[in-house]
Parts: C-alpha cells; sequence; structure tokens
C-alpha cells in the first residue's frame, strides 16, 4: 500500500535491505555529505573520546567494502539506482528513513535497523524537524498502589532459550510453547493471556495448539478476550473481556507533533452481557490478597490519574477529560534536538552519583544492582546490572550532555554505531549485512516466503468487522509472473506451500508487486474460528439477530500463513524472524 503511493518504487529481495543500506552509507561518506556536526553525538569507535575525525576515518575504513557493485549482487537493486539514492538522500534537507517488519523481521533485523540508523546519523537527520525523532508522549502521574506489594513469581521462559538472542530485551512471546514444552525452565501451573492470540499470531500454529491442549504441559489455560477465537476455543475458562469500546484507560502513545499529547478512553456503553474490564477484576483481587491498590476501578484509576498529572490537572481533570477527551499544552514547543541539552553541574554532585572513565557515563550506582559504590567502580557502568536505570548524562568534550539516555541495556549517552555491548556478546560492534543462513542454502525449487499487514486490518484481531472483512477477506499467495511461469502456476490455480514445519492449501495471484523468487501470503485472514465474518464458523452461543449475516456474500476467508513459519528469533534482539522461510510451492 505504500508502494502504491510512493513517487517511487525500488523492489528489493526480502533480507537484503541492510546491503543497500551500507552500500549508501559507503556512497555518503566517500562524497564527503556527512554532517561532522552530528557526529560529535555519535559513538563510532571504542574510544568514547574519540575526535570527529577518527570516527571519519573509523567509517570510512569500516564501509569501504560495501560498494553498490556488492550490494546489487545481493539485493538486485542496480548499483547506479544504490548511488543516486544515496546521494540524494544525503543532499534533500531534513530527509527521513523509516524503518518496520519488512526491513527488520529477519536474521539479520538487528544490523538491518542499525544502519538505517546509521544513515540518519551520518546524514543529521535525527531528532530533528522533518528527521527521524525520538519518542515524546504524554506522562502521566498515577497511583500507584501500597508500597509493599507482593513481589511477582514468574518462569523464566519469557527470553527464549539460553543463548538464543544476545539482548532479548522484548522478550520473545513467541517461543513461549516451545519453552513450555521443554519443560527444562519450568511449566506454569495455569497459563492465563489478556487480549492476546497465541494460537492464531505466533509462527507454528499446530505446535501451538498441541501444547496448549495437553494437561501435562499445561494443566489449566485461561482466556480474557472479548472475542472467541482460536485460543479461546482451547482454555479451560474465559474471563469475557468488554471491546475497547467500553472500558477506562488513558494513553500515552506517541505524538506526532513532538508535543506530548493527553488521551483518555472512555466507554461509549456499559460492558455487554456478562463481559467485565479485566482491569476491575484485578483492583478486586488486590483487596481480597491483603493490598487495595487505593483505587476500586478503572474509572477511578483514571480519574485520579487526570487529577494528579500536571497539565491535565490545571485544565479541570478528570471532569475537563470525560468532556474533551484529549488536552497539550497550547503553549509548549514541539521537543527536537533534545540530545543536545546540558547536564546540569548540580546533577553531577547528586548522592549516588559517579563517572565511568571507560564510557563517559556519569551515573547513580545506587540505582543499580551494585551493592556499594567500589562494586560500582569495580565493575564498571556498561557491566553492572541495571546500571542504565541510574544513567545521568553523557561527557562530550568538556559538556556533560543528556544525550540519547539509555532503555533496558547499559549502553553510553552517544547514538551508538559502535556497540560495546554486541561485542562483549561475540557481534560485530558495528552495523554489517549478514546473509540469511537458510537463504544461502536455497536450492533451485525453493522460494522465499514473506508475510505483510494490509492497511485495512490490525494484526489479527478485525477480521470479525463485517465492513473490514467486506474489503479484504481473503489472501491469496502473490507470486511474481516470472517465477510462476516455470510452475506453471496461473491467477487463481490452487497450490500448495510447504515448508519444513508444514503445509497449507491456498490460491494464487500472479502480480509484479513481488520480486522474483517469492511468494507472499499477508497476514489478517485464515481463521477457522473468531465468527462468521471471519471465519465462515458460528461461535457457541453466538446469537442470529444481525441482520447483516443475510448480507454477507463471501465465502472465501482465506489461509493463514503461520501455519508454516517457525518459531524462530534473530539472534541478537529474539524477534520473530517472519520473512526468512524457506518453502516448496507446487499446482494443486
Amino acid at each position: 500500500n505504500t508502494a502504491a503511493r510512493s513517487t517511487e518504487w525500488i523492489p528489493v529481495k526480502p533480507g537484503t535491505d541492510g546491503a543497500i543500506i551500507l552500500a549508501m552509507c559507503r556512497e555518503i561518506m566517500k562524497a564527503g555529505l556527512y554532517d561532522r556536526e552530528f557526529l560529535k553525538f555519535v559513538k563510532a569507535t571504542e574510544h568514547h573520546n574519540a575526535t570527529i575525525d577518527e570516527k571519519i576515518s573509523a567509517l570510512d575504513s569500516h564501509l569501504s567494502q560495501y560498494t553498490p557493485e556488492w550490494a546489487e549482487k545481493i539485493s538486485g537493486v542496480q548499483a547506479s539506482k544504490i548511488s543516486s539514492l544515496a546521494l540524494e538522500f544525503a543532499t534533500t534537507k531534513p530527509a527521513v528513513v523509516i524503518s518496520y517488519r519488512g526491513a527488520v523481521a529477519n536474521y539479520n533485523g538487528i544490523d538491518t535497523e542499525r544502519a538505517v540508523q546509521m544513515l540518519a546519523s551520518i546524514t543529521g537527520n535525527i531528532d530533528n524537524p522533518g528527521g527521524r525523532c525520538r519518542a515524546v508522549g504524554a506522562r502521566w502521574k498515577y497511583p500507584k498502589g501500597p508500597k509493599n506489594k507482593p513481589k511477582a513469581k514468574k518462569l523464566n521462559i519469557l527470553d527464549g532459550f539460553d543463548g538464543q538472542a544476545a539482548y532479548p530485551t522484548h522478550h520473545m512471546s513467541h517461543m513461549i510453547f516451545k519453552m513450555i514444552k521443554d519443560g527444562s525452565h519450568g511449566r506454569p501451573d495455569v497459563y492465563m493471556w489478556y487480549c492476546y492470540a497465541p494460537v492464531y499470531a505466533n509462527g507454528e500454529v499446530q505446535e501451538n495448539i498441541e501444547v496448549l491442549k495437553d494437561e501435562k504441559m499445561i494443566p489449566f489455560s485461561v482466556c480474557v478476550n472479548a472475542y472467541y477465537d482460536e485460543s479461546a476455543a482451547l482454555a479451560d475458562m474465559i474471563l469475557p473481556n468488554p471491546s475497547y469500546l467500553e472500558w477506562w484507560g488513558w494513553e500515552d502513545m506517541v505524538s506526532p507533533t513532538q508535543i506530548p499529547e493527553y488521551y483518555i478512553r472512555q466507554p461509549l456503553v456499559k460492558p455487554l452481557g456478562e463481559s467485565r474490564d479485566f482491569g476491575d477484576v484485578v483492583c478486586d483481587l488486590a483487596t481480597r490478597l491483603g493490598f487495595p491498590l487505593g483505587f476500586n476501578s478503572k474509572e477511578e484509576f483514571v480519574k485520579l490519574s487526570c487529577d494528579m498529572t500536571p497539565g491535565v490537572k490545571e485544565a479541570g481533570g478528570f471532569e475537563y477529560m470525560k468532556k474533551h477527551g484529549v488536552w497539550h499544552d497550547t503553549k509548549a514547543k514541539a521537543k527536537y534536538y533534545m540530545y543536545k541539552k546540558e547536564v546540569k553541574a548540580d546533577d553531577l554532585k547528586k548522592d549516588g552519583v559517579i563517572m565511568d572513565e571507560a564510557t563517559g557515563v556519569y551515573w547513580n550506582w545506587k540505582k543499580s544492582k551494585a551493592k556499594s559504590e567500589a562494586e560500582a567502580k569495580e565493575n564498571g557502568y556498561t557491566r553492572t546490572k541495571n546500571a542504565y536505570k541510574g544513567y545521568v548524562g553523557q561527557k562530550i568534550g568538556d559538556a556533560v550532555y543528556k544525550g540519547f539516555n539509555p532503555d533496558k541495556v547499559n549502553k553510553s549517552g552517544y547514538l551508538e554505531l559502535y556497540s560495546i555491548l554486541l561485542k562483549i556478546k561475540g557481534w560485530e560492534p558495528l552495523p554489517i549485512y549478514r546473509p540469511v543462513p537458510e537463504l544461502q542454502k536455497m536450492k533451485p525449487d525453493e522460494l522465499q516466503l514473506t508475510t505483510y499487514k494490509v492497511n485495512v486490518h490490525i494484526h489479527s484481531r478485525s477480521t470479525n468487522c463485517k465492513w473490514l472483512s467486506e474489503i479484504y477477506h481473503n489472501n491469496p499467495a502473490w507470486i511474481n509472473p516470472k517465477t510462476a511461469g516455470p510452475l506453471g502456476i496461473k491467477t487463481g490455480d490452487k497450490i500448495k506451500v510447504a515448508s519444513t514445519v508444514g503445509e497449507i492449501e491456498t490460491e494464487a495471484f500472479l502480480t509484479e508487486s513481488i520480486v522474483p523468487g517469492v511468494v507472499a501470503i499477508s497476514h489478517h485472514c485464515g481463521h477457522w474460528e473468531y465468527g462468521r465474518y471471519a471465519s465462515g464458523n458460528k461461535s457457541p452461543n453466538a446469537l442470529d439477530n444481525d441482520p447483516d449475516l443475510k448480507l454477507k456474500w463471501w465465502t472465501k476467508n482465506g489461509m493463514h500463513p503461520n501455519w508454516i513459519i517457525p518459531n524462530s528469533p534473530d539472534p541478537v534482539g529474539g524477534q520473530q524472524r517472519w520473512n526468512d522461510t524457506v518453502v516448496k510451492v507446487n499446482k494443486i
């Protein structure tokens, strides 16, 4: 959809975006079109106090191997086009490069994203108007309940198997069923999920079903959801949750204007039937367990938050937000160049703040897991657990700046093109191009399966909406005519797509919108539960009082590609590799 509305679309072999980006970076550095001023805030060598000239030299040396001609052989994009794109991007002010699932949901996704940040960094298009900006969102004040809350207990199954990913900072939910099946890290007595579709949303659907049905692996399961989907159908207990139009909440999403915007969600109607907001349920549970939270419902939580949050409170608090729904400071200025803000001298003198000589980071060791200042200094900022929580600022030259503060890992305050953390784990510290192993071993009769999203659906959650499914209810396999020809496949033909974990039957759609050698099947469709509009199957206890059921004219509901996509993480961040599956396609 984005490509269709672009001025120019350049087809790229999936998983090779990083090669093109690195070649573009090389051309920009070679032409001297880099932004010297921004490089001050970039870490490009192991030494945090490297000069700008030393950084330029390091980047030149590292990027010299990534020529446009080399990238053309890998990506299929002409070298001349890569060069012209690089020069055009570098000379357009401002410019922005946006990356997402297509470029990063691969074996080499982390390096690809880091290369994207390199491209933005060397051209000075970071945190500037029109560039790649840091997220700015609402900062709500809210009641946090009693100080002495019981410590939560959990199994160590959220981050995959030992050594499977270097830094799974956002966890690896797609690996949980495999972890439970393996059992070496323990198994839950109760497995409960909230507004989630673990069977449908992850790869290897058949294995997901088998694990969830096996009472030796999961003795009891609880589904909290508004809809009867594929996962709810296998649950021992269903706690019906209202839809998003029936509950209270506040939002802290990213603002598109770089000015914090405060929103609340309030129900249009009361929860239907026996459904109840799970937020209200946990408030009750906390009281029954002897540690009341200080609020008895989600509505009360939102009310207290509105009356506690500066700005929102002065505007009229909860009553104002109920009437208007949204508030922002009309006098506030957009937040750009936040990394340039200098840290006050008094902040560097606060109790517990020390400087780490190896990184130039000022940090408060008392907010980390260090037991003493001596231990903190001996281990250093980089190797002290949770040191990032005490980050204060980054020394650059003679000043200390806010810089690019860390999140989840002990990175410095530089924009780190060179990562000592990756080096510690045995990975290249600067972004490189890393071929996808499975794709390197492909046989002549094999294709690469990728998935994608369409603009009228929301992940796995919207095909039960009759209006959206009327627009898009079938997801045939897209194949380039050059690929389909030798296979004797035409549009509308029934085909079988097989991988190492299973096979599916679907229909073909020939289009030049897909590069040769690839078969692409969108997400969203292919439900076998989730109601008649999504799957054609009636949910238990469903009523027949929707007059639009008589108007449903479509009978095809598509085929879900996740049946044949392995649950496999990228080795650095642990993200599911949606676009690396090797398959065979045959006409039925």
